[in-house]
This record gives structure tokens, C-alpha cells and sequence, in this order.
């Protein structure tokens, strides 16, 4: 088994008498971009302090490489890493200076210095903005400036907390999907902090649900935001709307789920006469403006009550007897022709769902 590439064991922390983290075991594996998610206030930013090594763990041990990270050893692991903050701290001078000042404060040979300035300049398509001072940025550009001074050094594991969350989003979009593609370019490891979901389904090779300082569900991302361990994760993971039902039959593979004079079939294990949470992904969501036939075997006919864009999709919700959501492309709406007010019919896959048992506790 292949040793991890940083290590958390028995890590908790607290400021006072508030325990703010308590992470038993959790490894970084060298390549991959792990993402922690999570609401504000749920600890993650205390997480990446003490991943980055930034802070000292109040108990518990950080193993880089295998190695346990002591104190004679913390500050030459430290400059393996680089972490970048929400806002860019830029210096006096032009893009090109900036770029370059971990370098030269390295002591870099001049022409390694050119080699990776041309290179991070591609990357990020800086070459028209090196001679730009770099105190007239706008946000965008000046936040492209801080990932290309991150990649220069071309650190061991990058940390980077919430860069994107005070820039609109057309460019946070940008710049999210710039950054996807230099990390497949690189294979860079990366621990990305967000409380933005699109930003960690975008991302993340794997997502870490933090919340009260405690992980929730860990995992490959789709696996996660597909099978919320809980009502607690399904809420956090997406728009998703949770109906809770009683199991009336089991139907082959699939269950009958009874709620609100409905009908639901879902896959899923429960006992029938049980209690369950369906999880209900807007993703998962077909919606047309007539019924018919294919596949799907749950219908809902509801009135449009809201449409929202968002990012890159738009969100829409119907008020079925419930609240129900989709996310569609901008396209697929003009199409259809969806108005609020207007009815319309949701579809959605009997695989599609998943039924939770309920009042499940949360753990880790």
C-alpha cells in the first residue's frame, strides 16, 4: 500500500473551551486535488492551518511522506508547501516581479527563473499583463497573478482557502475551470477549501464533507454527492430536495415508497413499514412540458414557482405538493419555455433515488 503523502492522526483543536476539529485519521494522496467542503464556521480553514502546518494541532500528529512532522522538522516541510488565502497580497512592482519573488527569495538561478516564468505565464495567460503594475489589477487578473506565483514554485502540495469566493461569478467560473485544466496539466496536489458545492463537484478528484469541525462522509466526489450518507451530507451536497416516506413494498430491486398520497419508487435497503429520507438531486430532475413515455417511472406535475441562475446552470423550482428542484442548462429552459407560474412535469429515474433511513445520526 502506497504510503500517503500528508497524514492527520488524531488531530483535535480547540480555541478555548470550543473544540473546533477532530479528525481521528485522514491521508492526501500524492496527484490529487482533495476538496473540504462545508458550511462557514464548520472548521476548514482550521483544517488547512493545520495540514499546511501553519498551526500546531492542539493533540494529534501530522505525518508527511510517512515521516511524523516535529518541531525540528515543521519549518523545512513548511517551504515544500505553499498556501494561498482568499484575497491576493500583491507587491510594488509589475506582474513579473511578483511572480518571480519566491524565487529570487530562494535563490533561484536566473535561467530556472525564466524557465518557469514563461511556463507559469502560459499557463495562466499572463504574457500581455508582465509589465502591468500589479496594484491595477482587476480581481481576476490579480488572483491569476497569485496562482501562477503559487505554480512557480512548484510546491509539493498546494493549500488553497476559499481563492475564489470574493470575485463575481462569470470570473470565479473563469477561473475555476482555468484552474481545473493546469491541474490535470501539472497533476499538482492540491487541498482545496470551499463552501461553494459547484466549486467542489467541479474540482475535486475526492471530497471531504466537513461540518462542526468533524468529517461527515469522505470519498471519490461523484460517489459522494450520489450517496449522502445522511439527511445532514444530502442537504449540504446539492439543492437536493428530501421527502420523508414509509416503504410499503419491496418491487424487484426497487422500494415503493408512500408520501403524500404518492407513489415513489426508489432503490435503496429498508424493511417495509419503515420510515425513510428520499434524496432527490436536481440534477436528477427531467422536466418537459407534457408527460410521456420513456423510462422514468416517477412523474410529478407541479407549477413553476422560481428559476434561478446560477453559475453556469439554472436552477428551477416546481411546487409539487413539494418542493422540488432541477438544474438545467440555460438552453434547456429557453426551450422549454419555463415561467413561473406556468405548470410543467418533473421526471426522475427510480435509480436516480436514494432512500435513507431516518433520523440516521450523524457520524464520521
Amino acid at each position: 500500500m502506497e504510503t500517503p503523502f500528508l497524514e492527520m492522526k488524531g488531530v483535535r483543536h480547540s480555541y478555548g473551551p470550543l473544540r473546533v476539529l477532530d479528525i481521528p485519521l485522514f491521508s492526501l494522496a500524492k496527484g490529487e486535488c482533495l476538496v473540504i467542503f462545508g458550511p462557514n464556521g464548520s472548521g476548514k480553514s482550521t483544517w488547512l492551518r493545520i495540514a499546511s502546518l501553519l498551526e500546531r494541532p492542539g493533540r494529534g500528529r501530522v505525518f508527511y511522506r510517512g515521516e511524523e512532522v516535529s518541531g525540528k522538522t515543521a519549518l523545512n516541510v513548511r517551504r515544500r508547501f505553499v498556501l494561498l488565502l482568499q484575497r491576493p497580497y500583491l507587491f510594488r512592482g509589475n506582474v513579473e516581479k511578483n511572480v518571480l519573488f519566491g524565487l529570487k527569495v530562494r535563490g533561484t538561478p536566473k535561467p530556472e527563473m525564466l524557465r518557469r516564468l514563461d511556463r507559469a505565464a502560459r499557463m495562466f495567460s499572463l504574457g500581455p499583463l508582465l509589465n502591468r503594475d500589479a496594484r491595477k489589477l482587476s480581481g481576476g487578473e490579480a488572483q491569476r497573478v497569485n496562482l501562477a506565483r503559487a505554480f512557480i514554485l512548484e510546491p509539493d502540495i498546494l493549500f488553497l482557502d476559499e481563492p475564489f469566493s470574493a470575485l463575481d461569478a462569470p470570473t470565479r467560473e473563469d477561473l475555476i475551470v482555468e484552474l481545473k485544466r493546469v491541474l490535470k496539466e501539472t497533476g499538482q496536489t492540491t487541498v482545496f477549501v470551499t463552501h461553494h458545492r459547484d466549486e467542489a463537484a467541479f474540482l475535486a478528484t475526492r471530497v471531504a464533507i466537513l461540518v462542526g469541525g468533524r468529517v461527515l462522509q469522505a470519498g471519490e466526489t461523484e460517489r459522494v454527492f450520489a450517496s449522502p450518507a445522511n439527511d445532514e451530507v444530502a442537504r449540504l451536497v446539492g439543492h437536493a430536495t428530501l421527502l420523508k416516506g414509509t416503504v410499503e413494498e419491496r418491487r424487484g430491486d426497487l422500494l415503493v415508497i408512500a408520501h403524500a398520497g404518492l407513489r415513489i419508487l426508489a432503490a435503496g435497503e429498508a424493511r417495509e413499514g419503515s420510515e425513510v429520507l428520499l434524496f432527490l438531486r436536481p440534477e436528477d430532475v427531467l422536466l418537459a412540458r407534457r408527460k410521456f413515455e420513456s423510462s422514468i417511472r416517477n412523474w410529478f406535475e407541479g407549477r413553476v414557482v422560481e428559476i434561478s441562475p446560477g453559475d453556469r446552470l439554472v436552477l428551477v423550482s416546481l411546487d409539487c405538493g413539494f418542493l422540488l428542484k432541477a438544474r438545467l442548462t440555460r438552453a434547456a429552459v429557453d426551450e422549454l419555455g419555463l415561467r413561473v407560474g406556468e405548470t410543467a412535469w418533473a421526471g426522475i429515474k427510480a435509480a436516480s433515488l436514494r432512500a435513507l433511513p431516518a433520523g440516521v445520526e450523524n457520524g464520521d
